[in-house]
């Protein structure tokens, strides 16, 4: 069962080599890379073209001009062959035995539509900052965890490709939110989800290059219209579903902006 890895990359020359490793050093080897170089004007290009011959596993290299990470992912899938995707940024990292655990686990769960993945934040001088377990008991529904923002994260997740050959995408118009926007997309089509409590992601947190005061303000506004869209397509279609506690976060996140 091929895994397609699909890695956006821009200006990641400081970074693309550690990450092209990790991926190299799993112990799953049906898994092929594609890697999307969305107009870097560094030297990211000539290090995936120089490291592509030296590798044990295919590595595709794409060349698109700037358009942003959602367009490169976008655009990977259109290359991707495998059964599952597994989406990862230049720099973060897979602990080797990441997706050879998930395709056990996707095994003995009957091919799910998602692996809810674990994982650990850390500054690149290996200094770890938050870490996340999930397991099969977790007490809320998968729509308490879209809107609480506690779904996963999409490099420790992996997901079935079929969701991408229906309609589902990345949206390239969205500055911030796009994670958890394709997931509300997913969501709408009554996934079967599975967990995994290992933490095989390492996702990496920049200590500098925090973005303005302007930037933050329309992150929150996307924040709080993208949990407005999910409150209102589940009132109108499963008001059952809503958890009393959504009311609250929606106000506290309006409050807040």
């Amino acid at each position: 069962m091929k895994v397609s890895l699909i890695i956006p990359c821009y200006n990641a020359e400081h970074f693309i080599i550690e990450c092209l490793n990790s991926v190299e050093k799993q112990t799953y080897k049906d898994i092929e890379v594609i890697c999307i170089d969305d107009g870097s004007t560094d030297q990211t290009s000539t290090i995936i073209s120089n490291y592509i011959p030296k590798a044990s596993i295919p590595i595709q290299l794409i060349e698109q001009e700037n358009k942003g990470a959602t367009s490169a992912r976008n655009n990977g899938l259109r290359y991707a062959n495998g059964e599952y995707i597994q989406f990862l940024d230049a720099d973060d990292l897979l602990k080797p035995n990441k997706i050879a655990r998930q395709i056990e686990i996707i095994k003995k769960a009957n091919f799910p539509d998602i692996v809810i993945g674990s994982y650990i934040s850390e500054n690149f001088e290996g200094k770890p900052s938050t870490e996340k377990k999930y397991s099969s008991e977790n007490e809320y529904t998968p729509w308490v965890g879209l809107f609480t923002t506690d779904l996963g994260n999409t490099w420790a997740n992996i997901f079935k490709a079929s969701l991408f050959k229906n309609g589902i995408e990345w949206n390239e118009k969205m500055q911030s939110s796009q994670e958890y926007e394709m997931m509300f997309q997913i969501l709408k089509t009554n996934p079967k989800l599975v967990w995994d409590e290992a933490v095989n992601t390492i996702i990496r947190v920049r200590d500098t290059g925090s973005i303005s005061k302007t930037n933050v303000d329309k992150k929150w506004e996307r924040y709080v219209q993208l949990r407005v869209d999910i409150y209102q397509y589940l009132k109108a279609n499963h008001p059952d579903l809503i958890a009393e506690n959504m009311h609250q976060l929606l106000f506290d996140a309006i409050r807040f902006l």
